[in-house]
């Protein structure tokens, strides 16, 4: 059972409207007894499990029109393509009136203070929720929005991964090739999409009678370029994203290796420095800058109407064909 304000101020022998005011931080003045007070009632508050409940709160009070976005490493919001949705997502809450904070989750940040004493109105989550913060999702203490990434009870809004191995390896196929590998480096942290474009290369292997083929590589790129060297390597690459592609590209030009001629290669992540590789190169992606404006939409409708339905978004993934594919040369087939 959850507990009450009123139950706090009985606890602590103050008033309600005072146990309020120390909960959403308005401790006004630097006098020792009323610090001492106010140290009381947290206290109190987090010893009695209080969890401040934001339906009820998006009524009763005024909002802080501010959304805070929580990570715990910084690369998941800067990287490329997430710096995309991350502005995207900051310039829409800009037109609908809200600002974005951003919150790390640290041992050391007060983070738990900003959101559990109304420093933010809603809360997103990109490419990946902490650990630490899991609890925040499931108790629904504020209205939560999950940007290219999921978690069971919050809405998000994601990318049909599945579909893009499937598009991606189909080309391939479609062009002839048949040794056909997934690769991925191993210094990719583990993400939903990890396995949605890997089942969806498979899947796409399997249609297409060549399941004996099916090849997942999870190395360093000395490893992976060993493996083309090797005897009867493959002849095309679905990589899991522009980094593998990236890679690929300098160690293939380091050993002699020419693209698409010797490899044809497929990367996620359609930004602006895979059009002006050499080749360019051909992509899986989707419109980095409808998910941040769809995110925010939805986190902000999701405010002024807490009973609003939850909802999970999936964007189209398409194919961009540029330069790195091509049927196999007739010394691979």
């Amino acid at each position: 059972m959850s507990v009450s304000i009123d139950e706090i101020a009985e606890r602590a022998g103050v008033s309600s409207s005072t146990v309020a005011r120390v909960l959403r931080g308005d401790v006004k003045g630097a006098h020792r007894k009323s610090a001492k007070r106010a140290q009381e009632i947290l206290r109190i508050s987090e010893e009695l499990g209080y969890r401040p409940n934001w339906r009820a709160r998006a009524f009763s009070r005024g909002k802080t029109h501010t959304i805070g976005l929580l990570y715990s490493d910084p690369m998941w919001i800067f990287e490329d393509p997430m710096n995309e949705i991350a502005i995207s997502f900051t310039q829409s809450l800009q037109e609908l009136n809200y600002d974005l904070r951003l919150i790390p989750v640290t041992p050391s940040s007060d983070w738990k203070g900003l959101v559990y004493g109304n420093g933010v109105d809603g809360l997103a989550f990109l490419q990946h929720v902490p650990e630490s913060t899991e609890e925040v999702i499931r108790d629904g203490r504020l209205p939560v929005m999950l940007l290219n990434d999921q978690f069971e009870g919050a809405p998000s809004i994601g990318t049909d991964d599945a579909s893009g191995g499937y598009l991606a390896t189909r080309h391939l196929i479609g062009l002839g090739h048949k040794r056909i590998v997934f690769y991925i480096a191993d210094t990719i942290r583990e993400h939903v999409s990890v396995t949605q474009r890997r089942s969806g290369y498979e899947r796409a292997m399997r249609e297409a009678g060549l399941a004996d083929q099916i090849a997942f590589w999870r190395s360093d790129i000395d490893e992976a370029i060993g493996r083309l060297l090797a005897p009867e390597p493959p002849t095309a690459i679905v990589a899991y994203c522009h980094v593998e592609a990236l890679l690929i590209t300098h160690a293939a030009w380091s050993h002699g290796l020419a693209i698409p001629t010797d490899l044809s290669l497929v990367a996620f992540n359609d930004m602006a420095i895979t059009k002006y590789m050499t080749p360019p190169l051909t992509v899986v992606g989707f419109e980095t800058a409808e998910m941040g404006r769809l995110g925010a939409q939805q986190l902000i409708a999701r405010i002024n109407d807490p009973e609003a339905p939850l909802e999970n978004l999936v964007l189209r993934q398409r194919l961009v064909i540029r330069s790195t594919t091509a049927p196999p040369s007739s010394k691979n087939r």
